[in-house]
Formats: C-alpha cells, structure tokens, sequence
C-alpha cells in the first residue's frame, strides 16, 4: 500500500545551466499544496560548459537531432545513481516518488524512467524524449506540462511524446499552455505543482491550475 501523498519524495530537476536554487519556486508551490511533503532540488552531475555558473547532465554545446540521443543515453548512469542516492537519504522508494524537472531536467527525468523504475510519476515541464520510446517498461504515469510558445522545445514534442506514451498504455496526461515560452512562468509552475499534487490517481486526471481541483 502506498504512504500517503503528503510523505511521497518530489525530486526537482533544473534545466541546463541552472542550479537547483532556480527550482525554488516550484517548491514553495508544492510544499503549499502538499504541506508535509519532502522536496530534493538536485544538481545535475556536470559543470554548465557554455557559462561560468550552472550545471548540465549532457552539453548543448553543438548539439544536433542527430547527437541528441547519445548524449543522453552517456548522462543516464550518473542521472540514475544521482536519484537513487536521493532515496537512499531519504528512505524512500520509487513508488513514493515524484520526479519533476524542466527543460534538460524533463529531458533526463524521462529519459531515466524509460531505463529504470524510478519513480510512480513525472512531471516534465518543457522536456522531450529523444527518441520517442518504443516501449514503456515501468508503471511510470507522466503529466507533460508545456507552454505553446515555446521556441526552445517546441511544444510539438509533448503532442507526440502524449501520442506515443497513450499507444504503449503508459497513464499519461497533456498540459499545453497558451502564449507560455520557455521559462518557469507562474503558468508553467502552477501547472506542474498541480500536476505533482495529482500523484494519488493512478492515471494522472485533469486539474485546474489554479487550484489542483479536477475538472
């Protein structure tokens, strides 16, 4: 039986060249939503390589379609070990825990729950897989969260990501916001707070942003 939501882990994941302190606001959100609840913000394992502060698990640096992949697939081990010792620290298991990331965190988040069982839902704000995954191993639900102004990832990868996890059976939810860019807005962050708040449903069920009440 699962612990009840208010002791579930959510892990943050930040996006490339940013800290875990950029996280901060998703925070704040969850721990209001969730009062009781433990939040990790992690560092990515490498040091951002286009800029003095920052960190990334895979270099952007001359990136193409083509070279995307196995950049990710070189950055899956340390991202796997890097959860797993979050759990360890914190005695949980994957099934108490919610892995929410933006941009490369989504990326990665994604990515690591195809390889491995790590966590009951992701919240992917603005990621992508790369590629899209010819299966889904793991009972792993996943909310997509993406503004449809998005000029660094395109909001297109979340439609097809949507697409392709409902094909494989995965539970699975689509979030598209209007006039959002890449950012964490307060749209894009009430969004996802919301959508980790809804990690009691088996399949994650549609909510308000405003208020994480289903419609």
């Amino acid at each position: 039986m699962r612990r009840p939501l208010a002791h579930s882990l959510v892990i943050l994941l930040h996006g490339v060249g940013q800290a875990p302190d950029d996280m901060a606001p998703l925070a704040e959100r969850i721990a209001a939503t969730l009062p009781g609840a433990r939040i990790a913000a992690v560092p990515a394992a490498l040091p951002y390589d286009l800029g003095r502060q920052g960190f990334q698990w895979f270099s952007v640096d001359g990136i193409t379609e083509e070279n995307r992949p196995g950049r990710i697939r070189a950055a899956l081990g340390a991202f796997v070990d890097a959860i797993r010792a979050v759990q360890h620290a914190h005695g949980a298991e994957p099934d108490d825990t919610v892995l929410a990331g933006f941009s490369q965190g989504a990326i990665m988040a994604l990515a690591g729950c195809r390889a491995a069982w790590l966590a009951r839902h992701v919240v992917a704000i603005a990621g992508r897989f790369a590629p899209l995954p010819a299966q889904w191993p793991h009972p792993t639900a996943v909310s997509l969260v993406h503004g449809t102004m998005d000029g660094v990832v395109p909001a297109d990868h979340s439609r097809r990501a949507a697409a392709r996890l409902a094909e494989l059976g995965a539970a699975v939810r689509l979030e598209l916001l209007p006039r959002t860019v890449h950012m964490l807005s307060p749209a894009l962050l009430d969004a996802a707070a919301c959508a980790v708040a809804d990690t009691m449903y088996a399949m994650p069920q549609p909510v308000a942003p405003s208020g994480c009440v289903p419609k």
